[in-house]
């Protein structure tokens, strides 16, 4: 039973850590990093890496919320039966 608990409290950890991740992962001064004039496929540096940033944050977040569900499913928050 331990074991289950805190699985279900590191999905609920990743989940809260997320959105602190992605405000970091776009600041300003972390973009800028990437503002060299180097263009892959024509495309610059800059926009591959906020499309790309943007792109995982939608997959981690899909994966993350597939865990909550799970645990919620399958934990101590299943609705009572009346």
């Amino acid at each position: 039973m331990k074991h289950w608990e805190s699985r279900t409290r590191n999905v609920r950890d990743a989940a809260a850590i997320l959105p602190v991740a992605a405000i970091f992962l776009l600041l300003p001064p972390v973009i800028l990093i990437f503002s060299a004039p180097v263009l892959i496929a024509n495309i610059p540096l800059i926009v591959l890496y906020v499309y790309g940033v943007w792109a995982g944050l939608i997959l981690i977040a899909l994966m993350v919320a597939l865990r909550v569900e799970e645990a919620g499913r399958n934990g101590k928050n299943e609705p009572d039966e009346a």
